[in-house]
């Protein structure tokens, strides 16, 4: 998958971060602006200030998201969910059992490397 169409499914799954991601990619190569980059400065604030403020629901549809991502079997895909948003939140899971317990399959197996 490359940068355009994983960006594309984020705005297509979280449409409440087409602004954020617009003013990310506007000074950028816009929707070619890379994964890493878009994941790492719009979904992850987000998913950190769900986690934070403890908003179950929007957690759940985060975590249910990255699980969709994984289950694709894109090298590329898994690396920026990995390195682009589960490295940079792993902080927010210590010693929170429950927290972790809302992760998907595939995902908590990639979160072990960070924890």
């Amino acid at each position: 998958m490359k940068s355009r169409e994983l960006n594309k499914l984020l705005v297509e799954s979280f449409p409440n971060l087409n602004e954020v991601y617009n003013e990310e990619v506007s000074w950028q190569e816009g929707d070619d602006t890379g994964s890493h980059t878009v994941y790492g400065d719009v979904f992850t604030p987000y998913l950190t200030n769900c986690i934070e403020k403890n908003k179950q629901t929007e957690i759940v549809q985060a975590f249910a998201f990255l699980e969709k991502i994984f289950a694709l079997g894109d090298e590329y895909s898994e690396e920026v969910v990995a390195f682009s948003v589960l490295e940079s939140i792993a902080y927010l899971f210590k010693g929170q059992e429950d927290l972790y317990n809302l992760l998907g399959t595939k995902t908590k197996e990639s979160m072990k490397e960070f924890l």
